[in-house]
């Protein structure tokens, strides 16, 4: 990106360029005419002098005092030598290769040279000033009253697939919503199984327990829809992990979710009801788990 002192430098640019190429034609316009002005002189030094007429033979065929030249006989031959022939005339010589070449890099370098001026004169125009990368300071619209919350715990999905086994998790998903910022927390337990399928439930006796990796994700990148007693929450998460006695570093792994939770239950004192869904990664989808206290919803109002 250009600074503020770079913008001068920039726009005398294609003026540069142009000087340049003028200067350049000049010199080659000069060093044409200069070719052309010794070529004239080397053809008049050349060109040998006409000799002055020779009157020798009339003065031995009337001599002075006799008839004049209108009196002789036709027919008499003369006896005194010709003259010297006339110089026999040279053919206008043609355009020599070096002027031709002058004349044509003299119209490139015009060609270019009004190309330059003509985007001299254009110019681009300037670019609107970059976005400063702040975040928002208005409240993003969620879709979803205060007070909406959500805990679910899902089946089984795999994360990777490998020569023998797979890696697997059963996501954990905490949703809150508090004047009008929803924030989301994604928890995954993974483990290590000699099977091709993900099981249902995590402890299955084909599988051993891995890290642990977790995401958190906020609006405007989270986003949360209400539907009745039914909510749409989706977005990307980059996980994380947090090794023992160390910071949190990312995991590499991110994960486009899709996660659908309706009420499907009576709801208790606290406003919670007990809550079904699914979970969509890519071409999987992962159902909430059967245990009716693992998935719970409560709806702002």
């Amino acid at each position: 990106m250009l600074g503020g002192m770079d913008l001068p430098a920039a726009a005398a640019g294609p003026w540069l360029a142009l000087g340049a190429v003028l200067g350049i034609a000049l010199l080659v316009a000069g060093w044409a005419l200069a070719r052309a002005l010794r070529s004239r002189t080397r053809d008049s030094a050349g060109a040998a002098p006409s000799a002055p007429p020779d009157d020798l033979a009339e003065f031995l065929e009337h001599p002075p005092g006799t008839a004049p030249a209108g009196s002789r006989e036709a027919g008499w031959v003369s006896l005194a030598p010709a003259g010297p022939p006339a110089p026999a005339e040279q053919p206008a010589r043609g355009a020599r290769p070096a002027t031709v070449l002058a004349a044509l890099a003299l119209a490139v370098l015009v060609v270019v040279g009004v190309a330059a001026a003509v985007a001299a004169g254009t110019g681009t125009p300037a670019a609107d000033p970059a976005p400063s990368g702040r975040p928002s300071t208005g409240a993003p619209s969620t879709g979803a009253d205060d007070g909406t919350e959500a805990r679910l715990a899902f089946e089984g999905i795999v994360l990777e697939e490998h020569a023998v086994g797979v890696t697997v998790a059963h996501p954990e998903l905490e949703l809150t919503t508090e004047d009008g910022r929803a924030v989301a927390r994604l928890r995954l337990p993974t483990a290590n199984c000699l099977t091709t399928r993900a099981p249902a439930t995590p402890g299955d006796p084909a599988c051993r327990e891995a890290r642990t990796e977790h995401a958190e994700l906020t609006a405007p990148d989270l986003r949360v829809e209400r539907e009745g007693d039914r909510l749409l929450v989706s977005g990307r998460f980059a996980t994380t992990v947090r090794p023992a006695g160390t910071a949190p570093r990312p995991s590499g792994r991110v994960l486009e979710l899709t996660v659908t939770v309706e009420a499907a239950g009576d709801e208790d004192a606290d406003g919670w009801v007990p809550a079904t869904g699914e979970l969509r990664v890519g071409d999987q989808l992962a159902s909430t788990r059967e245990e009716e206290s693992l998935s719970a919803l409560r709806l702002g109002r």
